[in-house]
This record gives structure tokens, C-alpha cells and sequence, in this order.
């Protein structure tokens, strides 16, 4: 079956590289806009624990209560209590169109002391967006973030900084997006360099590279699509660019290898791909399909962000496989011995030797002479390197994860820091059922006596 896939593909070369052609595109300009559907909010909170059932269930009894955004704002020379400190803020906050926003709370607007800080110089709002969900209120924040600052405030000496749910699930996709950018940018170069020194022809040495990029822009793809039906936590991505390379230029060395090894056994070049799909991409398709069951796995968990780490790796390996078993020998039936142009050694012509030998081949016997020593130094290595993992600290997505220069996780620390009691993060209890106002009351008492140290 598959040297017979191999020969339809070499009969078919051009019209499977001009259909891969196409898909490529489609994926490198719609795909890429996955990171604006990401989810990046409650995608660690199980939907039937304790806190998600009071979530919903409060939501559904009093409506949504989250701040969505939080604007900070301070005053080096006027505190609180000065009205023109109180008009600057209330002005630029009555600009606002009511459409993006639902509701704003401020110190003048509730009386709250827990909205101003211990020195009376600070101050933040609070403002609800509009929106049935997480992409709505997303849009809405775009449309408003440019009128939160705005310089009228600067004039009447009064700092504004923004932060909250929302201008943090915005930062951190930024932040993913640009570093996905920046390690592709870091790690193409020095692979290809790699496979340069292994292969000894930038052609060959450019196909394994080419697959990884085809398989991470290929899923993206498959994640947009995903968003459409379900929610895709941002931590998908993480595997999608991790699997992406791995198994593109895993795959890739398996196939190119093989196929220059085939070009000098047989005697066309139909015949060294349609023999290079027989091995090789029966290896490839059975790697692929194991990892893909394996990964199916993490879909079973009902937590967000795990299930997403599911989509994006079945995504991935699956994109990585047919793009092995397909792109990939039509590319070399196209090149044929042109695979080892660009050589940067001779040895790339040379035909291989059927006698053992070699480096790897001595390292093989050794191994299996001693395998005892072996096990335990590798045991040992694993061991020290999974030590970190004894020490690890769990914990959810907030703005510790941006940069210490964000501006979202700078206003995060100041409400933490300055103020006595951060209202934009509450601890919820939901009480039902209470027989008499005199339970309710007990229970109340009792909370105001914990300590808030």
C-alpha cells in the first residue's frame, strides 16, 4: 500500500505541490489569526468544582460581576478628597461609550474606602464590560483602550495605568504570539545549521526545516477551527510549536535519509521514492498514529487548558505525518539526486556502503555489550535533571506570567501593595438555603472574624 502511495505521488508531484502550495498560504494568513480566538481566562477551573458551580451559579442569580477592567490612577499632589482629582477621573470616564461598557465603579460612585489607597493619593475603576463572551468583551476592550488614558488626565496631574481580566488575557496573546515569533526566528537558523553539518547539502538539509514550518502553520489552522466550536486555551499553542518542529524534522531526517540511501540502490528515481514511502513513511505513519492516540488522552481531562494541549497535539502530529507522507515525497520525486545540491562535502555523492561501520554503529555495540552501565548513567542524568520538578509551585494564569515592564502586571502588584483590601479579586461564598436571618447573620459574624493578615 505504501509503494504503491509513493509511485501515485511521484506520478503526481507538481499537482500535489501546487494543492500543499495553496494550503500552505491559506494557513500562514488565516491560520496565524488563531492567536486573537485563544482563551486565556478560567481554563484551569474544573466545570464542577465547587468555585466554578458558585460562579455560575451566582452569575445566574445576580448577573455577571467581574472586572473586567481596571483602571489605576494616581495623583503625586491630590488625594481622594480633592474635587478636581475626583473630576479628572470621573470625566474621562464619562467619554465612555455605554455600548462597550456596561458598568463603572469608582471610590465617588460607591464610597467605598477600599478603592482608595492607604496614602489617599490612589485610586482604581472598575468598568464591566458588555458582552456575552470572553471573544465580545475582547472587541469591546480594543474599542475603548485608546480612551482610558486619555491626556486630559495627564494635564490635570493625574497618572492613569490600565490592568484587569481582560488587558491581561490581551497582553498575555501578545506576548505568546511574539514569542512564538521570536524562538522560530532564534531556532530555524540554528537547525538548519545542524542539519547542514548532518545531511552536508543545504537542499536536504532545508526539507526537514520546511516540514516543521508547514506543520506549525498547519495546525494553527486547525486550531481556528476548533475555536469556532469550543474554547482553545492559549496553552495549545505551546505544543502545537514544540511537536511542530520535533516531529516535522524528526519525520524529515527518517524520509530524506532514506531516500538518498535509495537513490544510489535503485535504478530510477519513481523507484527510490515509491521504496523511500514503503520504509520510511510506514515508520513515519505509525509513529504518528501512536503519538496521536497517546496525546487523545489529555481530551479526557474537563480542565480547559488541558484538552487544548490535546487539540493542538493531535493537530500537529496529524499535520505532521501527511505532510511527511505526502508534500515530503513529492518534493523529493521533484528534486530526484538535486536532493544533495548545495553540498557544503563531497561524501553527499558517495554511495552507501552495505558493510557496518561508523560511529553509530560502534556506539550501538556498545551499548548492547554493557547495557547494565548505560541504564544507570542515563537513570542517573534523567534523575538529576527531573530534580527542579521537586520544588515545583502550581499555580493559575495572572499577571505574574507578563514581563515585570507590562503595564497590566504593574497595575496587578500596585492593587496588591496599595490598597488594603483588592475587591477585584474576592474570595466568593454563595449561601443558600438559609432557614433564618439568624443563621445568615451567625454565618457572617463569622467571617468578619477571620484575620485578613
Amino acid at each position: 500500500m505504501f509503494e504503491a502511495w509513493g509511485r501515485a505521488l511521484y506520478a503526481r508531484r507538481r499537482l500535489t505541490l501546487g494543492i500543499a502550495l495553496v494550503l500552505v498560504a491559506f494557513a500562514a494568513v488565516w491560520g496565524t489569526g488563531v492567536f486573537g480566538k485563544l482563551s486565556s481566562g478560567n481554563s484551569f477551573t474544573p466545570p464542577a468544582s465547587q468555585s466554578q458551580r458558585e460562579a455560575d451559579q451566582a452569575s445566574q442569580a445576580f448577573g455577571r460581576n467581574d472586572a473586567d477592567v481596571v483602571v489605576l490612577y494616581r495623583s503625586a499632589t491630590r488625594t481622594v478628597g480633592d474635587p478636581a482629582y475626583r473630576q479628572a477621573v470621573t470625566a474621562a470616564l464619562s467619554g465612555l461609550p455605554r455600548a462597550e461598557v456596561a458598568r463603572v465603579s469608582t471610590y465617588w460612585s460607591t464610597g467605598s474606602p477600599r478603592l482608595a489607597s492607604a496614602d489617599r493619593h490612589a485610586t482604581y475603576a472598575v468598568l464591566q464590560l458588555t458582552g456575552a463572551d470572553d471573544a465580545a468583551r475582547h472587541d469591546s476592550y480594543q474599542a475603548i483602550k485608546a480612551e482610558l488614558t486619555p491626556a486630559s488626565l495627564a494635564s490635570s496631574g493625574v497618572t492613569a495605568r490600565v490592568g484587569g481580566t481582560v488587558p491581561m488575557e490581551a497582553a498575555i496573546n501578545s506576548e505568546v504570539t511574539a514569542n512564538i515569533a521570536k524562538a522560530e526566528l532564534f531556532s530555524m537558523p540554528v537547525l538548519l545549521i545542524l542539519l547542514l553539518v548532518i545531511f552536508g547539502s543545504l537542499a536536504a538539509a532545508a526539507l526537514p526545516v520546511a516540514m516543521g514550518g508547514i506543520a506549525i502553520l498547519g495546525s494553527f489552522a486547525v486550531l481556528r477551527l476548533l475555536t469556532m466550536a469550543t474554547t482553545v486555551s492559549v496553552y495549545s499553542v505551546n505544543i502545537t510549536t514544540i511537536l511542530g518542529l520535533g516531529l516535522g524534522i524528526d519525520y524529515g531526517l527518517f524520509m530524506v535519509t532514506r531516500f538518498r540511501e535509495e537513490l544510489h540502490r535503485q535504478p530510477t528515481v519513481e523507484q527510490a521514492v515509491a521504496r523511500t514511502v514503503a520504509t520510511a513513511g510506514r515508520t513515519v505513519a505509525v509513529s504518528g498514529i501512536t503519538v496521536a492516540l497517546a496525546l487523545t488522552s489529555l481530551m479526557l481531562f474537563p480542565e480547559d487548558f488541558l484538552r487544548s494541549m490535546g487539540f493542538g497535539g493531535v493537530a500537529t502530529v496529524a499535520v505532521d505525518m501527511l505532510a511527511a507522507l505526502t508534500v515530503l515525497p513529492a518534493l523529493l520525486a521533484v528534486l530526484g539526486p538535486k536532493v544533495n545540491a548545495l553540498r557544503i562535502r563531497r561524501s553527499v555523492h558517495r554511495p552507501v556502503r552495505d558493510e557496518a561501520s561508523g560511529a553509530w554503529y560502534r556506539l550501538a555495540h556498545s551499548v548492547m555489550r554493557r547495557p547494565a552501565v548505560y541504564a544507570t548513567v542515563i537513570v542517573i542524568g534523567l534523575l538529576a535533571l527531573g530534580a527542579p520538578f521537586l520544588r515545583i509551585s502550581w499555580g493559575g494564569t495572572d499577571a505574574r506570567t507578563l514581563p515585570a515592564a507590562s503595564t497590566v502586571r504593574q497595575v496587578s502588584e500596585a492593587l496588591d501593595s496599595q490598597f488594603p483590601v483588592n475587591s477585584t479579586a474576592p474570595i466568593e461564598a454563595l449561601v443558600t438555603g438559609a432557614r433564618a436571618p439568624a443563621q445568615l447573620t451567625a454565618y457572617l459574624h463569622r467571617i468578619d472574624a477571620i484575620s485578613s493578615e
